[in-house]
């Protein structure tokens, strides 16, 4: 009777590993679905790869410049989780990000609602690149926020300070979901399945059911 105890405690034990490691990966962090990982520092971090996408003067109620034309202290560095080259051109495989009135000192607008012509932008080497706007990234990345679609101050997104409209951008490999097992959310901002967690979670209870049917058999054959 104490064996029979100790493998369903196994066998259950196996069930809740495969379920916890399903949910982790299915409530993860918005940036390795989304291919980026964003934040505003000094300066960017080369030997990872990040790229500067603009400057803020401070990092809440900020005016914008570019990376160039700015000598701003807070810059807003982007780099891939998933290996993809980066870049800010605008140009090629790209999506603005910003635009601003000037390379310095500068108001922001969206896309949406803005007609500055100094743009910053993400680009990449291979795959593609999408920026939007909205309350909540989802599974994008965040960027930073912005006061309005136009004239615009703006803000970092550590949650302290920030504008209710979001900077939210993704990278994504030609022909393969984010991360090569996730994916990026559709129109109804849902993501999908994370087919190596269910892998997981199927192998594990495999080998439960299997163990199962050789202790069955054994108490049988005893």
């Amino acid at each position: 009777m104490r064996g029979a105890t100790v493998f369903a405690a196994l066998c259950l034990a196996l069930v809740a590993a495969a379920l916890s490691a399903y949910w982790l990966s299915s409530t993860g962090s918005a940036s390795s679905v989304a291919g980026l990982a964003c934040s505003v520092k000094d300066f960017c971090d080369m030997e990872i790869r990040e790229v500067a996408v603009f400057r803020m003067s401070s990092t809440a109620n900020a005016h914008a410049g570019t990376p160039g034309g700015s000598g701003y202290d807070n810059v807003v560095c982007c780099g891939s989780v998933t290996g993809l080259g980066l870049a800010t051109n605008c140009s090629g495989t790209y999506d603005t990000v910003l635009a601003l009135s000037g390379s310095d000192n500068a108001h922001a607008a969206t896309t949406v609602g803005g007609s500055y012509t100094t743009k910053v932008c993400l680009s990449a080497t291979e795959g593609t690149v999408a920026c939007t706007y909205g309350s909540d990234c989802g599974d994008y990345e965040c960027v930073a926020t912005v006061s309005g679609d136009t004239n615009a101050h703006v803000a970092d997104c550590d949650g302290t300070d920030d504008y209710t409209t979001k900077v939210c951008c993704a990278v994504t490999a030609s022909g393969a979901p984010v991360g090569g097992v996730a994916q990026l959310p559709d129109a109804s901002g849902s993501s999908g399945p994370n087919y190596l967690a269910l892998a997981g979670l199927a192998a594990a209870l495999l080998v439960a059911l299997t163990a199962g049917g050789w202790y069955a058999r054994r108490r049988w054959l005893a």
